[in-house]
């Protein structure tokens, strides 16, 4: 089985350098733009999925949307405990058979929202600026990039949730949904910055958090594909950090962390 992770395209807060966590923030115009971009391309190199697993935060569910080639919801998307299955057709872009475009239908695709793939929850935290932060002694935040697991050991002082119980909860998820029988051939899983980070760490084996940011951050709507083999119960890291996007649609854009 393939499994092509991707981040959420950005959000305004990205751009104010804010902390989202859990907050539920809509991607801007050019995180939109990215998660279109990024859909044509998979499209046009024949990229398609058998399942699309997502965090139910907007952000990251209407990436997940746009990147199998179905439009935005407006409004905040229905949450609801557990996951939530939301079968879907896609319209094909263009008829090449004479055929309307509204009539013509690829593969439908089943959309799963699941609250393990939920970013981490920052507590007191989210909404600040994380360049204020770590200059912030008082604030955990200071160690959250440089010293993981100090990071670690300071979160229930803000409300915060901490990087073991991320890495707990996204494990769960791999081993409940992906490391089954019956696998489908490719899914795509649409997360967060440190969500995405905790689920390659499970994908290494890897318990030690002084290597959560291993391979770095992924950029926003970057993506990571991976090979799982069902008969060995290992998993192949293919690819990191690519880009379907045109480099030029965020060269001005600067990574919060």
């Amino acid at each position: 089985m393939e499994i092509y992770l991707i981040r959420h395209g950005t959000t305004k807060w990205n751009a104010d350098f804010r902390l989202q966590g859990k907050t539920n923030t809509p991607l801007d115009e050019l995180g939109l733009e990215m998660a279109r971009q990024t859909g044509i391309r998979f499209r046009e190199l024949g990229i398609t999925f058998d399942r699309v697993y997502t965090s139910p935060l907007r952000r990251a569910y209407n990436t997940a949307r746009l990147a199998v080639g179905l439009p935005m919801l407006t409004g905040d998307v229905p949450v609801e405990t557990g996951s939530v299955t939301e079968r879907v057709s896609i319209p094909k872009a263009e008829s090449q058979t004479g055929i309307e475009p509204e009539q013509e239908i690829e593969n439908a695709v089943n959309i799963i929202q699941d609250a393990r793939l939920e970013e981490l929850g920052f507590g007191q935290q989210e909404g600040k600026n994380t360049l204020e932060m770590l200059k912030d002694e008082s604030l955990p935040f200071r160690y959250f990039k440089d010293d993981p697991p100090k990071y670690d050991t300071l979160t229930e002082s803000v409300g915060a949730e901490s990087l073991t119980a991320l890495c707990r909860r996204t494990a769960e998820f791999l081993r409940e949904v992906v490391e089954q029988a019956n696998l489908p051939r490719r899914i795509l899983i649409s997360g967060h910055g440190a969500c995405n980070k905790a689920l390659l760490m499970h994908i290494r084996g890897d318990r030690d958090l002084a290597n959560f940011w291993t391979g770095g951050l992924q950029r926003n709507c970057g993506v990571d594909r991976i090979e799982y083999d069902p008969e060995t119960g290992k998993y192949t890291i293919l690819e990191t950090g690519r880009i379907y996007y045109p480099e030029d649609l965020a060269a001005n854009f600067k990574n919060p962390l």
